[in-house]
């Protein structure tokens, strides 16, 4: 049986069984009062889609979730994975699916943490961006994945986000995996067959939660 096909096989079977996935705990913590609104959407993207979320970071990076708990900060601060010893910072007023994006953004540098060794001129958002297109689709769909890639692409920063995006959009699927692979064996870790499969397991996209007021 091909490779790609029992890692395409295995997606899906994560997928099948994410309903019932004991996802780490993560904790979205207002910075004001006024702020606990955009804390509650973030709570709902969560509890909606949160085993998903991991489910897909854990089946393309072929790595398990190093941690069972996260704390997020949600306010007027720009969004950061944090630290180690630190909480994730989450911005409020990011629209749903930027919400969304950026949830899985931020814990998906916290998942990659545990590759201490990086790949030579490849910095943490071109490592990043080997899987988090496929996360998003795994997750959401492909047409909301490429619709963030533009989104991210459009962000002005000290960082070049747009050149990053651009660097990853010009692999082939072959040329990600090889340098993914070859990541996992710089930190013993095993081949990883997934990164190649296309994201064909994408989930309908859900409608928005109903949020408390």
């Amino acid at each position: 049986m091909p490779n790609r096909y029992i890692a395409f096989i295995s997606i899906a079977a994560a997928f099948h069984a994410a309903a019932a996935y004991a996802q780490p705990t993560v904790e979205f913590v207002a910075s004001t009062p006024a702020h606990e609104s955009a804390a509650r959407a973030y709570r709902a993207i969560w509890e909606q889609d949160g085993a998903r979320i991991i489910a897909a970071l854990e089946a393309r990076t072929c790595m398990k979730f190093p941690e069972t708990s996260v704390a997020a900060i949600v306010g007027d601060e720009v969004s950061d994975s944090g630290g180690p010893e630190h909480p994730m910072s989450l911005r409020a007023s990011y629209d749903l699916d930027v919400k969304r994006a950026t949830l899985v953004h931020e814990l998906a540098h916290r998942h990659l943490w545990q590759l201490a060794q990086r790949l030579d001129d490849v910095d943490g958002h071109h490592t990043l961006y080997l899987i988090l297109e496929r996360v998003w689709a795994d997750v959401w769909g492909p047409e909301f994945a490429a619709a963030r890639v533009r989104g991210e692409s459009t962000w002005t920063a000290t960082y070049d986000y747009a050149a990053a995006w651009t660097w990853a959009s010009k692999l082939t699927v072959d040329e990600r995996g090889v340098l993914w692979n070859r990541l996992l064996t710089m930190n013993d870790k095993p081949y990883c067959y997934a990164v190649y499969v296309e994201p064909r397991t994408a989930a309908v996209r859900p409608e928005s939660a109903p949020l408390t007021p």
